[in-house]
């Protein structure tokens, strides 16, 4: 991988100039940088296309277009459990898109801090926060099937809010399609249809979310291509309801329509479950900053950088969440 950004680098977006603060994380096809915009000050997180140098041209194409259709996807959206979008340009000739900073941690991290099962009713909520920008998702025109959901792709801020991250390889939903054209995902967390033998759809997620929650209550990930057996979760957490395992387990059924027919449906489901109201974090929450900055960022000139243009095939940007360096295909 070329070099990373050194701190206090500036570069100039489409809407704004951002300072460099330092890495928030890096992959294989790229890196996270904490940075500030220069005309008011707020903090974002600036994610940089950089993949290997060796990498052959086909596979660059390949995730230089799922990085595009994660800018395309989220500059669309807006909802309290995605991290909003604020800027999408190149920057010598690498892709660069700004998010909303989210501070916290992933529930994979969070699961290895604790080293135990969580807590029923603390999973149950974060599964009705997942379902609901899940049915959000899902109900858009064209719809969108995140396809990747698990505990490393979710981050949970101190203030008890879930957001989605990595969009790299969502889909929009075609009806017509027997099947999709790529088959990825994350072992475990995909169900059958998307190992390409099939079209993934609402209940793709839905089987995903199944296999998170069982993840988080056991603090083991899924067996890939399993359905849980009753009484395999109160097994390995015996504080688990056995009608929580009973909405898990219908929820990755191996058959599509055995399971909930949507993301809503799960929510209700989880509903069920809870032992008290269900009070939303998201309404409390500090909201993030103005994604366009002030008008005063136009007279900011740069150094070391030359003005960057937006891509052509991405839409100017209007609000969307942050993403960590995409993942790869599904291990058969």
């Amino acid at each position: 991988m070329a070099d990373l950004l050194a701190p206090d680098t500036l570069i100039r977006g489409a809407r704004a100039e951002y300072r460099i603060l330092g890495l928030i994380g890096r992959g294989g096809m790229g890196a996270v940088y904490r940075a500030q915009r220069l005309a008011d000050g707020t903090i974002w997180a600036l994610k940089e296309m950089r993949p290997l140098e060796d990498m052959p041209p086909a596979e660059l194409e390949e995730n230089r277009k799922l990085f595009e259709q994660e800018a395309q996807l989220l500059s669309a959206l807006s909802h309290p459990n995605l991290p909003v979008i604020a800027d999408y340009f190149t920057n010598q000739g690498r892709p660069v898109l700004v998010m909303e900073f989210v501070p916290g941690q992933t529930l994979e991290d969070r699961i290895h801090e604790s080293n135990a099962p969580m807590m029923e009713q603390t999973a149950i909520g974060y599964g009705i926060q997942i379902a609901r920008v899940l049915h959000y998702l899902h109900t858009r025109q064209p719809p969108i099937i995140y396809r990747d959901l698990k505990p490393s792709n979710i981050m949970l801020t101190p203030e008890g809010v879930l957001k989605l991250i990595d969009f790299g390889v969502a889909r929009t939903y075609k009806a017509r399609k027997s099947k999709d054209t790529v088959a990825m995902g994350s072992a475990g967390y995909a169900p059958p249809e998307q190992y390409g033998k099939g079209q993934t759809d609402a209940r793709s997620d839905v089987y995903a979310l199944g296999a998170t929650l069982l993840h988080l209550l056991t603090a083991m990930p899924p067996i890939p291509l399993q359905t849980p057996e009753p009484g395999s979760i109160r097994k390995l957490n015996p504080s688990v309801d056995p009608k929580t395992e009973q909405v898990i387990i219908k929820a990755m059924a191996l058959d599509p329509a055995q399971r909930y027919r949507d993301a809503a449906e799960f929510e209700q489901a989880l509903h069920g479950r809870l032992s008290q109201p269900y009070v939303d974090p998201t309404i409390r929450a500090t909201p993030p900053p103005p994604v366009v900055p002030p008008p005063a960022s136009a007279s900011v000139t740069t150094q070391r950088q030359a003005p960057a243009a937006a891509p052509s095939p991405i839409p100017a940007p209007a609000s969307a969440a942050p993403a960590a360096p995409v993942g790869g295909p599904v291990a058969p």
